[in-house]
């Protein structure tokens, strides 16, 4: 048997949380909520009425569409 204190713990790796199709996370420190590029896509979307104010929000707070 085993001692508990010498079990080797392996840490998973996080998942991906950025994406071409996903750039926005739920991290509220995350500085893809400052991105300049990002934001200027988004607010091309909301300007082409792709996206309601309140669904360009969302969308950079990471929340599902």
């Amino acid at each position: 048997m085993q001692d508990s204190s010498q079990r080797i713990v392996i840490p998973m790796e996080d998942e991906i949380i950025h994406t071409v199709e996903h750039p926005f996370c739920s991290d509220p420190t995350c500085p893809d909520k400052e991105d300049p590029e990002l934001l200027a896509q988004v607010a091309q979307l909301v300007e082409d009425g792709l996206l309601t104010e309140e669904e360009a929000t969302n969308y950079v707070l990471g929340k599902t569409l």
